[in-house]
């Protein structure tokens, strides 16, 4: 249409008026060519005459009806994968799922080991484009058995932690399906991740902040306090680097950007004796959140609940088995106070987990620092959990290390 505007062809010729367009306002753009430009337009098969106003009205009548079919033939197909995904089948394109086999039913147990060994890291702290880095120098597989070292980037990672159908929900439209009582659809396919496991993980996900767009991979630090460092005499965000040592060795610095690059250029600061120092204030910190948690956590308050509705069931059993109530009596008590018990259990669950999360996580942080295993990642989430920034404030020169000229910023406690 733009190039018969513009007079590049002064001709069209369609199989028919139906095959060239559905939107009747294209139809009209098209009328108003052949009556202003000129344009000549015929169909191949059938009649087509936009001269005419007889030729106009079978046209737009067409065009019409063809228009509404498509409309219906769009909303039945969109209703049937709609009810197709109530009953929780599986729908999408034809390559394999990570973790799945190709059917999209049965889990390929030698993918859903990596993320099962990823979860835990990433809650801990891991962040995704670590995941991926270390994904590609193993060379694990894709869905698609490729093997480049580049095919995991962060993103990658982000979708496939963060996708419902880890743990059985059914999506449509990119939402998590619902049935007319407001519960997720489960979908007909094995999960590796239980709700609570995937809830936790995806969780966390959602506050990393998002990897470059370009190739998904991100930018690491290797510097610990690089998220944090501010300078104290412009506020802007300090950069972890380097400058030349004794001997020929090379020493960690947090110095401020230069003038160009939106700092002021005028403070920097050696990283071994600031790292050293924020790290011995997080851990003291963190010893002390978790005395104050250990004390606000109270027990289960549903013990005694869960006692009673176990009571019940055993008293409904012996009923049956004494022949006291029928069975069409017997089974539906039987499958609420089930459903009573397994949500109690559930409950308790969760409840035990947070007090054990709370008593061990920030309790072995000293150890854990130590531990090669103990990435980066992991220590600036542990770091981010007390501090929202670090004040580096300008020294003289020659002067010592001085805590004063330091100034964490602590998170406010909820």
């Amino acid at each position: 249409m733009a190039e018969l505007r513009r007079g590049t062809y002064n001709a069209l010729a369609l199989p028919n008026i139906d095959r060239g367009m559905r939107d009747p306002r294209d139809l009209e753009d098209l009328i108003d060519l052949v009556e202003h430009y000129g344009v000549l337009v015929v169909g191949m098969t059938g009649y087509l005459d936009l001269t005419t106003d007889a030729g106009i009205a079978m046209a737009r009548n067409e065009v019409n009806q063809r228009n509404l079919e498509s409309r219906n033939l769009s909303r039945r197909i969109s209703t049937g994968k709609r009810r197709a995904a109530l009953k929780g089948r599986n729908s999408g394109g034809a390559n394999r799922l990570f973790g799945w086999e190709a059917d999209k039913k049965r889990l390929r147990e030698d993918e859903v080991i990596h993320l099962r060994e990823g979860r835990p890291r990433l809650v801990a702290g891991v962040k995704p484009r670590t995941l991926a880095r270390e994904w590609n120098a193993r060379q694990i597989p894709s869905a698609t058995g490729k093997v480049t070292g580049r095919q995991w980037t962060a993103r990658i990672v982000e979708q496939i932690f963060t996708n419902p159908r880890l743990c059985g929900y059914k999506t449509y439209l990119g939402e998590v399906l619902r049935d007319r009582d407001g519960n997720p659809v489960r979908g007909e396919w094995e999960a590796p991740f239980t709700v609570d496991e995937f809830e936790e993980v995806s969780a966390v996900l959602k506050h990393y902040p998002r990897t470059n767009p370009r190739d998904g991979r991100g930018h690491p630090y290797k510097y610990l306090l690089s998220p944090f460092i501010r300078c104290g005499r412009c506020t802007s965000k300090m950069r972890g680097g380097s400058r030349p040592g004794p001997k020929g060795t090379k020493v960690a610095v947090y110095a401020c950007r230069s003038t160009s690059d939106g700092g002021c250029g005028g403070c920097s600061r050696t990283a071994a004796k600031v790292d050293e120092y924020i790290t011995a204030l997080v851990i003291a910190e963190h010893k002390r959140r978790q005395f104050v948690k250990l004390g606000d956590l109270p027990p289960w308050p549903n013990e005694q609940a869960l006692k009673d509705v176990q009571s019940q069931i055993k008293e409904a059993q012996d009923a049956y088995e004494a022949r006291q109530i029928s069975g069409s009596r017997f089974f539906p008590m039987l499958e609420r106070l089930e459903s009573e018990e397994r949500a109690l259990r559930a409950d308790k669950k969760r409840h035990e987990a947070e007090r054990a999360q709370r008593s061990e996580a920030i309790l072995d942080l000293e150890a854990k620092w130590e531990d090669p295993d103990f990435t980066l990642d992991q220590r600036q989430a542990a770091i981010a959990q007390s501090l929202t920034a670090v004040v580096i404030h300008p020294a003289k020169p020659g002067q010592r290390f001085d805590p004063d000229l330091i100034d964490p910023v602590w998170r406010e406690e909820e």
